[in-house]
């Protein structure tokens, strides 16, 4: 946060019951910004946080919001002004009303604040800016950058909250090999070696993070959790596109349908025209080339796309369902395609 961010978050810590904390993703854990008492629940952590005396403003500033601290999060799920009790549903109308009706000074940058209305019902969380739910947490605080998207990937076109959400996200597409020096398992990003030394090597493995509101069961990964509210309580969940109201079956399916269809940052440098991914985008150049690069193995016939080639072969023999992308033999069925594939080519 910036000097001018953190005197406005101190006038909101002072001034309001908004209940500050830290969100800790290895293990999933919740920390007091006050004090560093550590929970592995919440609402926990709210109550306990709930508890201090607030400091003065001042030092606040000193002691808690220290230069170089990254925006903290809120809840807002009972928000009051400290002065006259009156409550509040935003940290916008609450900053106007400390303004006008208390005199309180803020400057012209924003709060440095991430709000969410932590209340439950059921065990689910609600996204208070669009009213999805969410089964935990973890989920939640992944759905919000959809609202606050100040930093976008160039590879895949997701947003997100943050430069720091940002650059965790963009290890994802890094081809780096990182080793576990304990068990010399080799990782793609930092972040995944970070969670396996937590899991397998540290006290995440210990703590079952995910609990059914139906029984007593609990579970250490979210989707162990859907599976058995499906199996056991016969609970499913469909997930549906704002933009075109498409309905999936998983939440990772509706982010690759967003991403492939309606995230468009990939620009074709001759016409400017714009794709979802970069395959889509290679696809569209043949359009600004005379290459024919697809060539039948049969009659010799070159096109310029695969799919064109594809299509073409089913001329020769109508049964041809599969083709080789490296040496176009034509198959029947998927068994002998396989074959052919880890015999000829690996």
């Amino acid at each position: 946060m910036t000097l001018a961010e953190r005197i406005n978050a101190a006038h909101i810590l002072k001034n309001t019951t908004v209940t500050p904390f830290t969100y800790l993703l290895f293990p999933s854990s919740y920390k007091c910004l006050f004090c560093d008492v550590k929970t592995f629940e919440i609402h926990s952590l709210l109550e306990h946080s709930r508890s201090h005396v607030v400091p003065n403003h001042d030092e606040i500033l000193k002691d808690i919001l220290k230069k170089g601290k990254k925006k903290i999060k809120v809840d807002i799920s009972n928000l009051k002004c400290r002065i006259c009790d009156q409550s509040f549903v935003s940290l916008d109308d609450i900053q106007e009303h400390l303004t006008n009706m208390h005199n309180v000074m803020f400057t012209d940058a924003g709060v440095g604040m991430i709000s969410f209305n932590l209340q439950t019902t059921d065990d689910l969380f609600t996204c208070h800016v669009c009213s999805n739910t969410f089964h935990s947490f973890f989920l939640l605080n992944k759905h919000i950058s959809v609202h606050y998207s100040n930093a976008m990937c160039d590879s895949c076109g997701k947003g997100f909250l943050s430069y720091q959400r940002l650059m965790t996200h963009m290890e994802s597409h890094r081809n780096g090999t990182y080793p576990c020096e304990k068990c010399k398992k080799t990782f793609p990003s930092i972040s995944k070696l970070k969670y396996h030394n937590d899991k397998f090597h540290g006290t995440l493995g210990k703590v079952k993070l995910a609990k059914c509101h139906k029984c007593l069961a609990r579970f250490e990964h979210h989707y162990e959790k859907i599976k058995h509210l499906k199996d056991t309580h016969g609970i499913s969940f469909s997930f549906t596109c704002d933009t075109c109201n498409c309905v999936f079956k998983t939440r990772h399916s509706l982010n690759m349908h967003v991403v492939k269809n309606h995230t468009q940052n990939i620009a074709c440098e001759i016409c400017k025209k714009t794709f979802s991914e970069r395959y889509h985008l290679k696809k569209h150049m043949a359009t600004h080339s005379q290459e024919r690069n697809f060539v039948c193995p049969l009659c010799k016939k070159c096109y310029r796309y695969e799919k064109t080639l594809k299509q073409h072969l089913k001329i020769h023999n109508p049964e041809w369902k599969f083709s080789c992308s490296v040496c176009w033999t034509s198959f029947s069925n998927k068994i002998d395609y396989k074959t052919h594939k880890t015999t000829m080519h690996l």
